[in-house]
């Protein structure tokens, strides 16, 4: 099976200009330097060869300020170094090729509305963002699509805001709601696995958010409107989104604090139709193929969301010793919305659907099944999540430095209530309440690194501990008025899919500098994975209404999954070659063994009543990936960089979600269920430039082409 796949940051028409430039454009006046993004590094306050390089678009570019009498230290807690680097690559010695924006570009370059909108061009990334406040935004990598969560990272500071209870794009997406844009100082994109501190989830890339703490006080508010205008089917309609922002951050001391909230109130485009397998012409349906090429007619637009999100974030850091730095996170997310369906079949849109399929009386009336998809189409969801996180670190840039930091997300609420099914007239007074409450992930991580002198001057030695946790707890609960939720609750699930996952880790690596033309650096990560506390239920052959169930006792006793143990060693190896002040090249080769997700293993959840919407398979296996790159990055002038990365990725073991038909009794049913594929590859190329003042002074131009080539080989 082959898929190709162009993915363009700008078009190929601005890459053409940028060459074109390169032709005309006279040499840069030689005070202009170009700060880095870089596949090496270089430990803090160590001088090297001019041949450092970017990596791509989105790669920072400084020119040097006029002389001053006077020039400001920056502080040695800052995001970025003073060549333009990300420092937390510089300290760790990472040897990723790494893509980046500052905030400054962020504000010259994008009309951010929500932090998201931070990577729209950074080479080869893709958000699937739906509509301004979507809470389901996943990162697409140039490697792994959108509905692959779990395959990348994403963190802000030492929070990791990838929800790793799932790899999908629903739950398991990056909780990006709790940073605001206005704390952004820099993001910094890590392309494949290649650091060995990352977990095998960084396989198609690691996304770091890095925050800000003023040094001085800084007091900013912020509305945004946006309007979009949205036509298709019947569906026609202006939708609105405001958000307002406010920051406040200030340094007293030896003392730091941000306060920073943010409200964002819109509505959305329909996700998603209701639809009926038929070609009879229902009047004010519209005709129309399924994505597997069936007949369909469009009967009404669900996933109509208008909601209210609330972040407020405390951020306290004090710094013990001029080099040494603790900082506490307490930050609170709160969501509220309200899905309304359209339906088509009736004047104004309202609830009035007619008459309920019968094969006597009324072969045109609306199926059961249409009518609960319906139902399902007009829901609230609560969700309210706190955070805590805490961090020590040192930052002496000398023999020894260290970090340790601790975090945990908390569901406080998590609840979406529906009615079971829609009625000839309105809705049934029983639902549904999908509940992910007491859902949760901690992680604690301590590391070092060692920078000795003597017979092994040049080599920069890190290593780390590394322990999480995630629980996942999603039961589904029948109520016999939807309304109020658990409170209404029957007693009986109609679904259930709990599971614990853990992981302890312990890491190495070792950044040899040879000389000024090479750099080796190796790496292992060794893993102890175990998943625990599996447990599914079901009630089957719920009627039409929700009302009761004609399962038998057998079927609906719970079911406790096997625990699974896993342990694995993530060999990685980069080498370096930089033979002048303009070219670098770097080959990298990495491993990565990726563990299910609890909601991989267990996740269970029924629709209709009658069969499953998507089946636990507890016995899967981890994922391998062997990954590896070659990267050419060469500097044009003063303030532009060209790179090119060949790339290929070979995962065995993958775990792919496969569509498939369950039969229960005399209905038949499509759902979904998670399978290990023994064999597929990714491979292909990647194409990034940059160019300041092309052809006038403040011109920017940047561009990235990616091909991927991806097959299912066994």
């Amino acid at each position: 099976m082959f898929r190709y796949s162009l993915l363009r940051g700008v078009s190929a028409g601005a890459l053409s200009i940028f060459a074109l430039s390169e032709l005309c454009a006279t040499p840069v006046a030689a005070q202009q330097s170009l700060p880095t993004i870089d596949v090496g590094g270089q430990r803090r306050g160590v001088v090297r060869r001019g041949a450092e390089h970017v990596a791509g678009p989105g790669a920072t570019t400084n020119v040097a300020p006029a002389p001053s009498s006077a020039p400001s230290t920056p502080s040695i807690w800052a995001a970025t170094l003073p060549d333009g680097k990300p420092a937390f690559v510089q300290k760790w010695q990472l040897p990723n090729t790494v893509a980046s924006i500052t905030r400054s570009q962020i504000e010259r370059r994008i009309n951010i509305v929500d932090t998201e909108d931070a990577v729209k061009y950074m080479p080869s990334l893709f958000v699937r963002k739906r509509n301004n406040g979507d809470t389901q935004a996943v990162l697409q990598t140039r490697t792994w699509g959108i509905n692959s969560s779990a395959r990348s990272l994403v963190y802000a500071d030492d929070l990791l805001l990838t929800a790793l209870i799932g790899n999908d794009n629903t739950i398991g997406a990056p909780r990006w709601g709790l940073v605001a844009p206005e704390e952004i100082d820099r993001v910094d994109f890590l392309y494949g696995p290649y650091a060995a501190q990352y977990p095998g989830n960084s396989m198609g890339g690691v996304l770091k958010i890095t925050t800000r703490m003023p040094e001085q006080l800084e007091v900013s508010a912020k509305d945004t409107l946006a309007v979009q205008d949205f036509s298709l089917y019947g569906t026609s309609k202006g939708l609105v989104n405001n958000v307002t922002s406010v920051f406040v951050g200030d340094k007293i001391g030896d003392f730091l604090y941000t306060i920073s909230g943010n409200w964002q109130r819109g509505s959305q485009q329909p996700l998603t139709y209701v639809t009926a397998q038929t070609l009879y012409g229902y009047p004010g349906g519209y005709f129309a193929t399924t994505k597997f090429g069936v007949p369909a007619t469009v009967l009404g637009s669900a996933g109509n969301l208008s909601n209210d999100q609330v972040n407020g974030k405390l951020k306290l850091a004090y710094d013990f010793a001029p080099t040494v730095r603790a900082t506490y996170t307490l930050g609170f997310w709160s969501n509220d919305g309200t899905s309304y369906p359209e339906n088509y079949l009736y004047s104004g849109y309202g609830p009035v659907y007619g008459p309920v399929f019968s094969s006597t009386s009324n072969r045109w009336g609306l199926q059961t099944s249409t009518l609960q998809s319906f139902g399902a189409a007009y829901y609230r969801v609560q969700e309210k999540m706190l955070v805590n996180a805490g961090a020590v670190k040192s930052n002496t840039g000398g023999l020894f430095d260290w970090e340790i930091s601790a975090s945990n997300f908390t569901y406080l609420q998590s609840d979406q209530v529906a009615p079971y099914s829609a009625a000839p007239v309105g809705y049934t007074a029983t639902g549904k309440n999908a509940v992910y409450t007491g859902t949760y992930w901690s992680l604690f991580d301590m590391k070092g690194i060692l920078r000795p002198d003597g017979i092994l001057t040049g080599h920069d030695i890190s290593f780390g501990l590394h322990g999480d946790q995630f629980h996942l707890n999603n039961p589904t609960w029948l109520t016999t008025n939807w309304p109020s939720g658990t409170a209404a609750a029957y007693g009986a699930i109609a679904s259930i899919g709990d599971g614990t996952t853990r992981t302890q880790a312990l890491w190495l690596q070792d950044a040899w500098r040879i000389n000024d033309l090479y750099k080796f650096t190796v790496g292992v990560r060794g893993e102890h994975w175990q998943a625990s506390d599996g447990y599914n239920q079901q009630l089957g052959s719920i009627n039409a209404t929700g009302t009761g169930s004609t399962a038998s006792l057998v079927n609906m006793l719970p079911i406790y999954q096997p625990n699974l143990y896993s342990t694995r060693v993530s060999p990685k190896g980069s080498f370096q070659w930089t033979p002048d002040d303009k070219w670098t090249v770097t080959a990298s080769v990495g491993m990565a063994n990726r563990f299910p997700t609890a909601r991989e293993l267990y996740n269970l959840t029924s629709v209709t009543g009658s069969a499953p919407a998507a089946n636990p398979n507890p016995n899967l296996r981890p994922e391998v990936a062997l990954t590896k790159e070659l990267t050419f990055e060469r500097r044009i002038g003063g303030n532009g960089t060209t790179r090119v990365s060949l790339f290929d990725e070979e995962v065995r073991d993958a775990i792919i979600s496969q569509s498939l038909y369950v039969t229960a009794g005399t209905s038949t049913t499509l759902t979904t269920g998670n399978v290990n594929v023994s064999r597929i590859r990714n491979s292909g190329v990647e194409l990034a430039a940059t160019r300041d003042d092309v052809y006038i002074k403040g011109l920017e131009l940047m561009g990235s082409m990616t091909f991927v080539n991806s097959r299912i080989i066994s």
